[in-house]
């Protein structure tokens, strides 16, 4: 059994190793998670870079494009504006073809809005462009400029395009209408959809008016959107180029997006990373680091808990070591007491015996009544003895079971039992009120208060007001007595020897040296602790001891 400075030192290691294992785990996820911010933070600088590669590229591919198509597109102006022949351009067109995979068809717009040529397309009848945007811009138009205009479906063709529109003049220099290019959006970015970047990923094409021109993503989200509430134009306010980061104003989805401004166009190009598809190519990299996470927390756990049991069994091992050099004192005791205790008796016995013969043959009645009285108070001291040394043999194997009893009821018990000394000596018993319920074998409860009280009795010395107090309060699951006396106290030197078996210091006062060795066994058979508290000779003593308390 560990004792409350071994249970002390037993509280201290484990408060020690659960710090250790705490600490220690608190430094494997912070290493963790310092792995997993260096590898986000390498996986922005890569979505970054690769996103500013894709976007220098997407910029010449946007370039090339709309440079061929107005190139194009000034070709047929000038070809038209020498001869105003559309038979000249139908010819023109097929020396130097159109190519299919940049631009669908051209096509020529007279200054009413009816449309004189549109190749690879009948022209159906009654078609007027009047109305347009394109048209009503270039005829407004002061110069010669070129016109990018929103996605639209073509009437003829059916398919989303962006028109190249520039304005030709009659001879007279009148406005004589406007020719444009029609690219298809679809061949603008279908290069990036070959690029497999991820599947919520996107490249854009928006015009300086703020409006999408082109965009490849998973769905027809985008074309003609007006996207003003975007953050790309306080980036550009900054800087023609750049990178940033922000949830799209198109589908919600959040993208590292890398911009350029397109040279002599009003264009800006912007190719979006999903951080979604960067955050899946990180998630076994993830789960991988945390699971070693856990596994290094439970080996600590592990490791700390097999260390604190170990320092468990080290401190049972000293406890039991200590409990053995204990028994082997009492037993070194004990032998003592036989040869010496029961010895005594046991010499007296045999004295009188022989005293007892002689006296009856010479038929002294009076003296052999004497002899037979010594050698009965002889026989019932060692029996008496005899009994106690039982008793304490038992405490911890023979134990009735628990009983609920009130502490004030135990402590009148005793002192009924002990009247007759407590009369001679004139003792008052203060006994407090509305005691607490202790839980326990009631005899061995009982034998507690009664050799406390004994005890009391028996050194109270010659004090002229004799007094014992019995106290008791709940403190938790315990209940804390206490039984003071005001008698001869004892020495701090010699209060370290009070529970030990056969030790009685003093000699003079009646008894065994075993009462008080009882009490203590018998309170740590309910697993309770017992201490003495003395300041000195004269000053009294209070005995301290817990019990369980009875359950409410």
């Amino acid at each position: 059994m560990t004792g409350p400075s071994e249970n002390t030192r037993l509280t201290r290691s484990g408060i020690f190793y659960l710090a250790a294992a705490t600490v220690l785990s608190l430094l494997v996820w912070l290493v963790v998670h310092g792995i997993v911010a260096r590898q986000e933070k390498q996986s922005f600088d890569d979505a970054a870079a690769q996103a500013n590669q894709i976007a220098v590229f997407f910029e010449r591919h946007v370039l090339g494009i709309f440079q061929y198509g107005d190139s194009y597109l000034k070709l047929v102006r000038r070809e038209y504006r020498q001869h105003y022949d559309i038979g000249r351009i139908e010819a023109l067109m097929k020396e130097v073809p159109l190519n299919k995979s940049i631009a669908s068809h051209i096509t020529i717009i007279d200054a009413d809005g009816k449309p004189l040529l549109v190749s690879g397309h009948r022209i159906k009848p009654g078609t007027d462009a009047s109305d347009r945007d394109y048209f009503v811009h270039q005829k407004m138009a002061s110069g010669d400029e070129l016109y990018i205009s929103k996605p639209h479906l073509g009437r003829n063709s059916g398919k989303l395009i962006v028109r190249l529109v520039r304005r030709y003049e009659n001879p007279d220099g009148s406005f004589g209408g406007v020719m444009f290019v029609a690219l298809e959006a679809k061949h603008i970015t279908e290069f990036f959809n070959t690029m497999q970047i991820g599947p919520k990923s996107s490249a854009t094409l928006v015009g300086s008016d703020k409006y999408i021109r082109a965009r490849s993503t998973y769905g027809p989200q985008g074309p003609g959107q007006d996207i003003s509430g975007s953050r790309i134009w306080k980036e550009l306010a900054r800087d023609p180029v750049g990178i940033y980061l922000q949830t799209s104003v198109v589908d919600d989805v959040t993208r590292y997006y890398s911009y350029r401004q397109v040279p002599d166009y009003p264009l800006i190009v912007a190719i979006g990373l999903s951080v979604d598809d960067f955050q899946q190519a990180l998630g076994a990299s993830r789960i991988n680091l945390y699971s070693i996470a856990v596994l290094a927390t439970l080996l600590i756990i592990i490791t700390a808990l097999f260390f604190y049991r170990q320092q468990q069994l080290m401190y049972q091992i000293a406890a039991n070591n200590a409990e053995l050099q204990n028994q082997n004192a009492e037993l070194e005791r004990f032998a003592y007491t036989v040869s010496h205790d029961l010895k005594a008796p046991l010499v007296t016995i045999k004295g009188f015996l022989g005293l007892l013969q002689k006296d009856l043959d010479q038929q002294d009645r009076d003296a052999a009544d004497r002899d037979a009285r010594l050698i009965g108070e002889a026989a019932d001291e060692m029996t008496k003895l005899l009994d106690e040394l039982l008793e304490l043999s038992r405490i911890g194997r023979q134990m009735a079971a628990s009983e609920r009893r009130n502490v004030g009821d135990l402590a009148r018990d005793a002192i009924e039992r002990l009247a007759i000394q407590a009369d001679e000596r004139g003792i008052v018993f203060d006994i407090g009120d509305d005691l607490p319920d202790v839980s326990g074998d009631p005899g061995r409860l009982l034998e507690v208060f009664q050799n406390l009280l004994d005890n009391a009795i028996k050194f109270m010395g010659e004090q002229p007001e004799p007094c014992i107090e019995v106290r008791a309060r709940r403190e938790g699951r315990r209940v804390h007595c206490t039984i003071r006396d005001n008698g001869i106290g004892i020495a701090p030197e010699y209060q370290h020897r009070v529970f030990d078996l056969f030790d009685r210091l003093d000699p003079k006062v009646d008894g065994t040296g075993i009462g008080l060795a009882l009490v203590k066994r018998i309170v740590e058979a309910h697993g309770g602790e017992i201490r003495i508290e003395s300041t000195g000779p004269g000053q009294g003593t209070a005995f301290h001891f817990t019990l369980p308390a009875a359950d409410d």
